[in-house]
């Protein structure tokens, strides 16, 4: 975007977490409870930029009543959706909101030598705070690869915060990593039989609750199906390629929008198999046939597609956005 000397105006995407603690570097980190799209409106004057601005700092302060703290951040544009700049999780400071207290976000940046603020509603966070998330994760947003059904797909493995990292692995279901994958570790397998996901509760897609990209991005992430990921080999160039140093595939778009997707290999046991030379991943969607598995995508050097997998195995997802 270009600034104009009489106006300007753009939009910060912020991701809150909630705090438990006064203090808030000793503070648990949860689950991203909420999301704000705050408008930012020029308070000085200044001279225009020449060029488009693709990044900026700023403060992000949460002010309570009787109280503001400050964190500072970064925000980078967002490829797909003009004047709209992304919270930036690995180059920002994670910002904290207490539970059942009213607040208000303030957002103050110097960009060139023009200063921009915005602030939010009045706001209070609500939830359960028992659900304890290891830590914030990152996508680096998303990309709009102009599939037929408009959905967008992450930058980033869920975990990672490059195209190129790895990311976490999951067994299918389970919303945290672990160290050891096996059927006696696995959540929804006990006693020789299946608890959830069994051919008999008429699940075949993994609810909310159960998808690890929800669980950690919010609402407005998930895993895909496997009804999307047909979608995205059908209608996409894949190309076996190293980026990085890293192999994988790319995904080329009708629009010429492209993801890379590492070959991060899995997990079994407690061993890591066949990273750099196949990748792994999970869908949302159950093996019907055979309840022990469920639908994934594998790639390797000559080919990717879609197989199924044994659901107590730790392989990586690929997040999508389904918000907005």
């Amino acid at each position: 975007m270009r600034f104009s000397k009489v106006h300007a105006t753009l939009f910060v995407a912020i991701v809150l977490m909630l705090s438990m603690a006064s203090c808030h570097k000793d503070s648990v980190m949860l689950n991203p409870l909420a999301s704000f799209d705050i408008e930012l409106q020029k308070v000085s004057d200044g001279i225009a930029s020449k060029a488009a601005v693709t990044d900026f700092e700023a403060v992000v302060s949460v002010a309570y009543e009787d109280d503001t703290i400050g964190y500072n951040c970064r925000f980078v544009a967002s490829d797909s959706i003009s004047d709209l700049y992304m919270y930036d999780y690995a180059k920002s400071d994670v910002v904290y909101a207490a539970l059942g207290k009213p607040f208000r976000l303030l957002v103050d940046a110097i960009i060139g030598d023009m200063t921009f603020h915005g602030e939010s509603e009045i706001y209070v966070l609500e939830g359960d705070p028992l659900k304890v998330s290891m830590g914030l994760e990152s996508t680096f947003g998303y990309i709009d690869l102009g599939l037929p059904s408009g959905l967008k797909w992450a930058k980033c493995n869920l975990g990672a915060t490059s195209p190129e990292g790895y990311g976490s692995y999951f067994a299918w279901g389970e919303t945290s990593d672990k160290l050891d994958y096996n059927w006696d570790t696995y959540t929804y397998y006990n006693d020789s039989a299946f608890i959830k996901y069994n051919g008999s509760d008429g699940l075949s897609t993994l609810e909310a609750t159960d998808d690890a990209v929800t669980a950690r991005l919010g609402a407005n992430w998930r895993m895909p199906t496997k009804a999307e990921f047909d979608e995205l080999l059908n209608n996409c160039i894949t190309t076996f390629t190293t980026s990085n140093g890293v192999n994988g595939y790319q995904f080329t778009g009708p629009n010429g929008n492209s993801i890379f997707l590492p070959m991060a290999g899995g997990r079994e046991g407690e061993g890591l198999l066949s990273s750099g030379e196949s990748g792994f991943y999970w869908v949302s969607t159950l093996y019907s046939e055979d309840v022990e598995y469920a639908w994934g995508f594998i790639l390797e050097p000559q080919s990717c597609y879609q197989t199924s997998y044994y659901r107590m195995l730790g392989q990586t997802i690929r997040p999508v956005y389904a918000g907005m």
